[in-house]
């Protein structure tokens, strides 16, 4: 579903890991409107929980502290994208980061990435999105009404 987003709603050599050719949307970004900027923080969120409760196998316990981990990681991650600690991770990214694959964007992530509280919302949504399908799917709530 993300990979579609970007395909879809990113302009033309915004998106790191995708060739020139493959977006579909050679213009600004407004297939998905207003929530075009904040539906990729919800779906990595999202998606990255969903990901971690599976190979986890969670519980109640796991799925919280999974949640707040991903919820802290891409907090702290939107955060850095501000000018100061952006500057200062790019300044301090290790030489060896270019010759490793996605680790050689570091600074190139930061410095070109832009900070937006709306963001920050957006992941604390995608986290409680996440941590509500789980516990529905698993049927947690039922078990807890019922107890």
């Amino acid at each position: 579903m993300g990979v579609l987003f970007y395909c879809l709603a990113r302009r033309h050599g915004h998106v790191y890991f995708l060739p020139d050719w493959l977006p579909l949307n050679q213009s600004a970004p407004a297939l998905f409107g207003a929530l075009g900027d904040q539906l990729p923080t919800f779906i990595h969120v999202y998606a990255f929980i969903l990901l971690t409760v599976g190979v986890a196998a969670a519980s109640i316990a796991r799925l919280t502290f999974i949640c707040l981990a991903w919820l802290a990681l891409d907090s702290l991650l939107e955060v850095a994208q501000m000018d100061a600690p952006a500057r200062w991770i790019a300044a301090h990214a290790p030489e060896w980061f270019s010759r490793i694959p996605f680790l050689e964007n570091t600074a190139g992530y930061f410095l070109s990435g832009t900070f937006d509280p709306l963001d920050l919302a957006s992941i604390a949504a995608g986290s409680l999105a996440a941590y509500l399908t789980v516990h529905i799917s698993q049927g947690w709530l039922q078990d807890e009404q019922r107890a």
